[in-house]
Formats: C-alpha cells, structure tokens, sequence
C-alpha cells in the first residue's frame, strides 16, 4: 500500500487471491481467525465488513469476547478475546 493510500484510509489485500468467488475469500478471512485463536486466545485483525457474523459467531463458539470497528471501504478492525490474556491468566486448554 502506498502512502497515499494509507492516509486515505484505503484498504487492500496485500496478495489478491486468483479468484472473486465472496464465499471462497469469506471463508479464508474466518479460517485465519479461527486457525489463530487455537494457539492464542485474542486476535486483532482486518476483515471484509461482509464477514461481521462470522467474526460474531467464532467468538461466541470460544466464548471470547468480541468488538468491531468500521474502517471504511467494507473493511472492519475486529477483535476477539482479551489483549491482556496472559496477564489474566488464560491459556489455552486442549
């Protein structure tokens, strides 16, 4: 992303995938949030705006807390868990 574009607030995917397929891009999106909170209990990530329930329902699955933010251009800054989990105590239970 150039300059420009970040003080523009513009967001992108850094490698586009080779497909426009929504669902296949949607999944992926959920995929890395879900594959990331089984070894860390929070996760602070930007999302297609059209995957909030998704985001919505892995957190609700792991019992973690969530929140999003509307970043413009259909994009959100989400997050699931608790920043300060080792401080808490949490772990992770397998």
């Amino acid at each position: 992303m150039s300059g420009d574009e970040e003080s523009a607030g513009t967001y992108r995917l850094v490698l586009p995938f080779d497909t426009d397929d929504t669902e296949f891009r949607r999944g992926v999106e959920a995929g890395a949030l879900w594959a990331h909170l089984e070894h860390e209990p929070y996760v602070a990530k930007t999302v297609h705006a059209d995957n909030a329930e998704m985001v919505m329902r892995i957190a609700e699955a792991l019992g973690l807390p969530f929140s999003a933010k509307p970043l413009g251009d259909d994009w959100l800054a989400v997050t699931i868990g608790h920043e300060d989990w080792r401080e808490r105590g949490f772990r992770i239970v397998r």
